[in-house]
């Protein structure tokens, strides 16, 4: 048997002289893989696509130590300085110490995470508090460098007597200057840390406050939406604007936009006097109420970017529903709801009686929030998930009520399969139908990985390929991953990799479930269809010979003896076997035909006494020689 050796922490030197000694041996040498301090540099310079996922980090942040309450003051409309404050456990000197030597080296979801309470004692997956932890690889506190190189972080853990503050620039990466380097290591930045002794009354706070100094300019313009407000200005060949100015928005100072001498006055879709949950329901209802109006794509075209970055960070973490947990469904006012058991052909039909859906499928995701409440403020406007799953249609359908399909995987491998699989996967999810979707961004399937998600609504359904585009543009989705999936997200948290087992897995069940609802939404529809047209029929059919019947009573009189006996309430829909005391021999016909004309005609051949003339096979072939005429073309 070939032997093995290893050694960690060894140099470059080191391992060439191994591998240079068992050349002849066939030995294997192994060594740790390791990471150039290169790479470590230019995370700090940021790698996030907008400003909104950075702040998004730093709230997650908050949210992995336990915080219940987060406060972001943007500084808008100038963001020149923006401060985010948590009342979360905050760290000790020794945790500060540790994070800014220790980029990429995240303590948590390790047992290291326990000697600087950033993990549980009794799960280094879950926070002290008990919430899954967002993080892992420890990158997320310099979100920041996307905004600003230059911040500071107040901290503090109760208990402590003290207040530790740590100031903090960062340092570009450099390509060129990088290039003539020889070592490994790289200066990120600069770091100046002081401490100070609170008063006796203080002792017991927590949490940590993050200050941006001197945001970026070209993040200042984004957030800012200068460019819009500068193409808004730009007349194009149609002799048009290249693009619509926003409908809401925070404004501008003067001269803040070229072009807007005299600044621009803001135009919320809330009242300055109104509760921050209500400005928040305010923003919801006027991307509703335009996005319901418009047959243009979802892109929250009448929000300028600040608006949008109130949207996605309400959509990206783990907060309140904007009108309660869609497992928390009931069955008022007759809406529908299935599950999809694992295997079978079609989904099921479910009664709740009284129970919500969560009590009724087993459902957890979401009760982390009723155990642990967490909020966030952005300028005074508290978020909630802006996603709603009304019990009404919103507007008139063959399906007479909105439809919720709910399930869940427990373990989606078998043992055998875990380790070619990177590990266990669980999950629970809904996908919920109505006439029309609003707003229209919350059209589409949205992952939560540890109830917080780094991408928006994906309205491909990933990658359904099916063309069903007017059914899946009412069908919005949520899949809550309790377990996995972790190894899939992208650096950036913003994507998948899309070859990744879980990810795979979870498409797989995703586009099975869309398939087996989309089956019962089209045999619901079918099924009013049919039974439109067949009042439609019976409506027809009473005509046709209610018109015969006065061809009858015309002739013979009104006080003559019906032609024939038939409820009030339908059409004669099956042939009568006798015509005003005549009898018709139906079968001498030889085809079945059409019922109610059959009658009629009957009715008003014996009305002028032509049907008493033959026998029983003559009239009925009589009939039927006049109907074949009729409907020749």
């Amino acid at each position: 048997m070939v032997g093995r050796d290893s050694v960690s922490g060894e140099t470059i030197e080191d391992l060439t002289s191994r591998i240079n000694s068992n050349t002849d041996s066939g030995e294997v040498v192994t060594t740790d893989l390791s990471t150039s301090q290169r790479i470590i540099a230019r995370v700090t310079d940021g790698i996030y696509r907008e400003p909104w996922a950075a702040f998004r980090e730093l709230i997650a942040n908050a949210y992995d130590a336990d915080a219940t309450r987060v406060i972001l003051e943007t500084g808008a409309p100038d963001f020149s300085q923006v401060i985010i404050r948590d009342n979360g456990n905050g760290m000790t000197r020794e945790t500060v110490a540790y994070v800014v030597k220790s980029i990429g080296g995240s303590s948590k979801r390790t047992v290291t995470g326990q000697t600087y309470n950033t993990v549980s004692s009794d799960s280094s997956d879950m926070s002290p508090g008990g919430r899954p932890l967002i993080g892992k690889i420890g990158i997320g506190l310099f979100a920041v460098a996307q905004l600003t190189q230059h911040f500071q972080i107040i901290t503090k853990a109760a208990g402590d007597s003290f207040r530790t503050s740590a100031t903090i620039e960062l340092r570009t990466h450099d390509e060129e200057r990088t290039s003539e380097d020889d070592g490994s290591d790289f200066v990120a930045g600069e770091v100046s840390i002081t401490s100070e002794t609170v008063h006796e009354s203080d002792k017991d706070t927590h949490g940590t406050t993050i200050v941006l100094y001197e945001l970026k300019p070209e993040i200042r313009r984004s957030l800012q939406s200068n460019r819009r407000w500068r193409l808004s200005e730009t007349i194009g060949p149609d002799s048009q604007a290249v693009r619509a100015a926003p409908t809401y928005h925070i404004g501008a100072l003067p001269k803040q936009i070229p072009g807007y001498i005299d600044g621009i006055e803001p135009n919320f879709p809330w009242s300055q006097n109104d509760s921050p949950t209500e400005k928040f329901k305010a923003l919801v209802q006027a991307a509703a109420d335009i996005s319901g109006r418009s047959k243009a794509p979802a892109l929250l075209e009448h929000f300028d970017d600040y608006m949008k970055l109130i949207w996605q960070l309400s959509l990206a973490m783990p907060l309140d529903y904007i009108d309660g947990h869609p497992f928390d469904s009931v069955d008022a006012n007759g809406m529908m709801f299935l599950e999809a058991p694992a295997g079978a052909r079609t989904a099921t039909f479910i009664e709740l009686e009284g129970q919500s859906l969560r009590s009724k499928l087993g459902l957890s995701s979401g009760n982390e929030s009723k155990r642990l409440p967490f909020k966030v403020f952005v300028d005074g406007v508290e978020l909630k998930r802006p996603i709603t799953c009304p019990s009404e249609l919103r507007r008139a359908s063959r399906i007479k009520a909105p439809m919720m399909l709910a399930g869940k995987v427990t373990s989606a491998f078998k043992d055998a399969e875990l380790e070619r699989a990177g590990g266990q996967l669980s999950f629970e999810a809904y996908l919920y139908w109505n006439s029309q979707i609003v707003p229209k961004e919350t059209q589409g399937v949205l992952i939560r990985v540890r109830e917080a998600s780094g991408t928006l609504f994906d309205r491909s359904f990933l990658d359904y390929q099916t063309s069903e585009q007017n059914r899946l543009s009412q069908i919005s989705a949520e899949i809550f991953v309790k377990q996995g999936l972790d190894s899939a997200i992208n650096i950036d948290r913003e994507s998948f990799n899309y070859s990744h087992p879980h990810f795979l897995y979870i498409q797989k069940w995703l586009h099975r479930a869309i398939r087996l609802m989309i089956n019962r939404n089209k045999g619901l529809g079918k099924e009013d269809l049919d039974a439109e047209r067949k009042v439609q029929k019976v409506i027809v059919d009473r005509g046709i010979v209610t018109s015969a019947v006065k061809v009858w009573e015309t002739k013979r009189g009104e006080e003559s003896d019906p032609p024939i006996v038939f409820s009030k309430t339908e059409a004669a829909t099956e042939l009568a076997e006798e015509i005003g005391g005549i009898e018709v021999d139906w079968a001498a016909s030889g085809s079945n035909f059409h019922a109610a004309k059959s009658s009629a005609i009957a009715i008003v051949l014996e009305a002028y006494g032509v049907l008493g003339q033959l026998d029983m096979n003559e009239r009925a072939k009589l009939i039927r020689d006049i109907l074949s005429v009729l409907e020749e073309d």
